[in-house]
């Protein structure tokens, strides 16, 4: 938008505020248009700017405007500033479903136990489904111990060159979940100024292109073929006590859909008045299950999934629990 037509603009939106007033609010607003002959931010030119648009410098200036001009312009419809959100196409093959490893606090066993029966299957890639890391350094939660955010970045970059070296020439798809949203907000809520810099980003933190693993949006969905899949955080609402974690899923989507989130294997089913069946999955974690602060009867439950995804869209689960011996049931 043009200068003249961001003053009018200005005038027409506020137009019982004071000169010096809407000055003050234009240049911390448009701070590169309004400058003097230095090139330096200057109040007094955008004091100028309304002083000219509102006849207010005299009758040479007065006479150089037309009514049109001085008229502050029509609103147009405004833009809205929502960004569109584009579900993620994932490619047909045999996907392992991780999720809610929350390194630094992963357990070794339990991951082993994934990664060899992703081998053993031969997986055509990997879907990170969200709180990969768990950012606990940049959380808002207080902690036991020392904050140390540049441990965890360490330890998990270690865990996905350990995850990219098993299964070498395979996608990675990391979709991040609450725990990774954590270092965004961090910066939003403590360093606002850092918090769109390329460098900020976690995909850059961890240098995620060089290990050819692909980050996607924060929110966004997935779908694997007709299987809508989600971290689970997204829909908002429910706990870590909930009875049945994928019945809470189908009241939530109304459709078969798969999220993780809950650290809980669960699986819902209902048969709609057309004899529609939909189907609904929670996976297990990854993490410990003894975490500092809901240490006992968490009902947690270690867990990961496969999904067989055919190129007509059609889909198949396996919904596995991993056992503390490790057996994978």
């Amino acid at each position: 938008m043009k200068k003249a037509e961001l003053v009018r603009a200005t005038l027409r939106r506020f137009p019982h505020v004071p000169k010096k007033t809407l000055a003050k609010y234009l240049i911390t607003q448009y701070p590169t248009l309004f400058v003097n002959k230095d090139g330096q931010t200057d109040v007094e030119n955008a004091r100028d700017s309304i002083r000219y648009y509102t006849k207010a410098k005299g009758m040479p200036h007065a006479k150089s405007l037309s009514d049109e001009n001085y008229c502050p312009h029509e609103a147009k419809f405004p833009p809205s500033i929502m960004p569109k959100r584009t579900p993620y196409i994932m490619k047909p093959g045999l996907w392992l479903v991780m999720a809610d490893a929350h390194v630094p606090f992963h357990d070794v066993k339990a991951l082993e136990c994934v990664i060899e029966y992703g081998q053993t299957q031969k997986v055509n890639g990997i879907f990170l489904n969200g709180d990969i890391q768990d950012c606990e350094a940049v959380g808002f939660w207080p902690v036991i111990g020392k904050r140390d955010f540049n441990l965890e970045v360490e330890l998990t970059i270690d865990f996905l060159d350990f995850l990219r070296n098993e299964f070498k020439g395979k996608p990675i798809i990391w979709k991040p979940g609450n725990h990774e949203d954590r270092l965004k907000r961090y910066y939003t809520n403590n360093a606002p100024q850092l918090a769109n810099l390329p460098e900020a980003e976690m995909e850059m933190i961890l240098s995620l292109e060089s290990r050819n693993i692909e980050f996607l949006g924060y929110k966004q969905k997935v779908l694997f073929g007709k299987l809508p899949v989600l971290h689970g955080h997204e829909l908002r609402g429910g706990n870590a006590n909930l009875v049945n974690p994928a019945r809470w899923l189908f009241l939530k989507a109304k459709t078969i859909a798969m999220c993780s989130h809950f650290h809980r294997v669960s699986k819902h089913e209902e048969r709609t008045l057309n004899k529609k069946d939909i189907v609904t999955w929670t996976t297990g974690c990854l993490c410990s299950l003894e975490p500092d602060y809901n240490p006992e009867a968490n009902n947690w439950t270690h867990g990961f999934s496969l999904i067989n995804l055919e190129s007509n869209g059609e889909f198949e689960v396996e919904n596995r629990r991993i056992l503390e011996n490790g057996k994978i049931i």
